[in-house]
């Protein structure tokens, strides 16, 4: 048994002479009731599975006969000590971290988590966010006019009394969601997770320390699973409302397909992608070294919506040592495939290369890289649906390329560029299309940068290369003070913009930009909203390239210094020509 770590003494609820009744919880997240007077050392009621996270703190509320409980998933639920039912239940963001026991500071000896992947649902507008700290093994839909968790979806159960021994057992880590993606429709979305047993005939062999520093033989086991939206959610049933207010958030997604060690006993997934129209998926894993093309079967009247595996394709003779060659913590977040904007081009990355596949006949369509640059690629963005351009990022490095060959197909000509942020000891965090946003004709996108423990998100106008103006010319940018680890857009059309950022120090920020109309949409949102005429970090280097025109951009500075600090930030780039094409021309070389 799991120690107990918070107790109450609860009234009776207004009935005189009834003796107070004692409930405990703890990591088993099981809330339990005694019955003191009765010199019984057995619990006289017990109710299991309150929380995601473990039960942190009873409160009791006098004369009410009701318990407040707090979770470690950052949920607060009121219960009826009389009847042992639950009243109601908040639901926030689970960013703080399971306690584990066994351990100093209260952290897990187990492999790091990775970054929190945060979606946009298309059907509901809400961000849904999974690989939270205190949500394992769940997706959360997170509504931030309301600050609250809206729906819910379990992805991979477990059970959380995982030891025997506390002494000299190992804590078995909580599964985790490493990835999500979803269609534009919202109709089908495609999960990742990885589950840690101690059956060793079955997953990847793994070893796990125990608090005498003795080492367990453990494995991971790693699922692909296929989801579909049963479009329930629409019907505004009275009993669907009350499980809602009592607390049960379960969003209408169930599983169709599933399909245990998708690459092999051995084999992980490090990126997963799906395709605009929802029909395809693919996972690329670095153990197996190949990549994976799963397809949806048109539904019958018997099975239903079905998944298969079309093809496998190993990596390219050419890139064969690249994603061997990278640890597995830096791939766990990477976007390292995307299909394009019509479905029609899957890029898959390799090392510093970005390679283009046909993939309805598995045909190697090209190979591009950032010039002057040989880290490894962190992700891959198409452009807008109309502009097939790729926008490429490393750690220290962001640049857009034309899918017809780089530099030597001079299809791009000027708009074709480069620049690096590196120099100035800079990371690129995240890069993300903003869909409509603006009126530029190549679209427009953000980008997060960290530098030493902060961060600046800049609105980057892709045609232009240059930082987004507003009408009084002054830069779309933030700056925050700690390091971005995942972002998202919450809304990006015309002139409106909201992103939605999640640091390091597990707060989740909203930055916003738009007009009046907007602005007032944006009132009921979290007050810790970030001005976007914040300081800003200056950070890049020109780069320069003998026999190029080239014309000065100010990007990621800030126009209000003065002009001898941003002669320190200008970087040259060619002169832009028109960039309109999309994937669909590209044709088999």
């Amino acid at each position: 048994a799991h120690p107990v770590r918070t107790l109450a003494y609860v009234s009776s609820g207004g009935r005189r002479g009834a003796p107070p009744t004692l409930v405990s919880g703890g990591e088993e997240s099981v809330l339990v009731t005694w019955q003191l007077e009765r010199n019984h050392h057995r619990p006289s009621d017990f109710v299991a599975r309150v929380g995601r996270g473990g039960i942190v703190r009873l409160i009791p509320c006098p004369d009410t006969g009701r318990t407040f409980v707090f979770c470690a998933d950052n949920s607060v639920q009121c219960y009826d000590s009389t009847s042992s039912e639950r009243s109601w239940c908040v639901q926030g963001v689970a960013s703080m971290a399971l306690h584990e026991e066994g351990t100093d500071d209260g952290k897990s000896k187990g492999p790091g988590r990775g970054p929190v992947v945060v979606v946009r649902d298309p059907i509901t507008n809400y961000p849904m966010m999974t690989n939270l700290p205190g949500a394992p093994g769940m997706v959360h839909w997170y509504d931030p006019k309301s600050s609250s968790v809206v729906g819910t979806l379990e992805v991979a159960p477990y059970n959380r009394v995982s030891r025997r021994d506390p002494l000299t057992d190992p804590h078995v880590p909580a599964p985790t969601v490493t990835h999500m993606a979803v269609g534009d429709s919202g109709r089908d979305m495609v999960t990742v997770d990885e589950v840690w047993s101690e059956n060793t005939s079955v997953g990847a062999p793994r070893e796990l320390t125990g608090p005498g520093g003795d080492a367990f033989g453990m494995s991971v086991c790693t699922s692909v699973k296929f989801w579909s939206h049963s479009g329930s959610s629409s019907s505004s049933g009275g009993g669907r409302e009350r499980k809602r207010r009592a607390g049960d958030l379960p969003m209408d997604y169930e599983l169709v397909s599933s399909m245990a060690a998708p690459h092999g006993r051995g084999g992980g997934v490090c990126a997963l992608a799906v395709a605009p129209g929802g029909g395809a998926a693919c996972t690329l894993s670095r153990e197996e070294d190949a990549y994976r093309l799963w397809t949806k079967i048109d539904p019958s009247d018997e099975n239903g919506t079905m998944w298969q595996c079309s093809y496998r394709v190993k990596t390219p003779s050419g890139f064969s040592n690249s994603l061997l060659s990278a640890a597995p913590a830096s791939l766990g977040q990477r976007q390292l495939v995307r299909f394009s904007n019509d479905g029609s081009v899957l890029a898959v990355c390799y090392g510093a290369h970005v390679t283009l596949w046909d993939h309805s006949s598995a045909t190697l369509l090209n190979d591009l890289a950032l010039d002057q640059s040989d880290d490894g690629v962190r992700s891959v963005e198409f452009s807008t649906k109309s502009d097939d351009t790729l926008l490429v990022s490393t750690a220290g490095a962001l640049g857009a390329l034309s899918p017809f060959g780089g530099v030597k197909s001079c299809y791009l000509g000027g708009d074709e560029w480069t620049f690096d942020v590196a120099g100035m000891g800079a990371t690129i965090a995240a890069v993300v299309p903003l869909g409509d946003f603006g009126t530029s004709p190549g679209g427009c996108f953000a980008v997060a940068a960290n530098h030493d423990g902060t961060s600046t998100v800049s609105v980057v106008d892709r045609a232009g290369a240059s930082v987004a103006e507003d009408e009084d010319s002054n830069p779309i940018q933030w700056r925050l003070g700690s390091e971005v680890q995942s972002m998202s857009v919450d809304h990006g059309k015309g002139r409106g913009l909201r992103l939605l950022v999640i640091t390091k120090d597990s707060d989740l920020i909203s930055l916003s930009y738009g007009d009046s109309k907007q602005a007032r949409k944006d009132e009921s949102m979290p007050k810790r909203v970030i001005e976007k005429n914040a300081p800003v970090l200056q950070i890049g280097q020109p780069r320069v390239e003998p026999g190029t025109k080239r014309r000065k951009v100010s990007i990621l500075t800030n126009t209000s210094r003065s002009d001898a600090e941003q002669s320190a930030s200008i970087f040259d780039f060619p002169e832009r020509l028109s960039s309109r094409f999309t994937a669909s021309f590209i044709t088999k070389g």
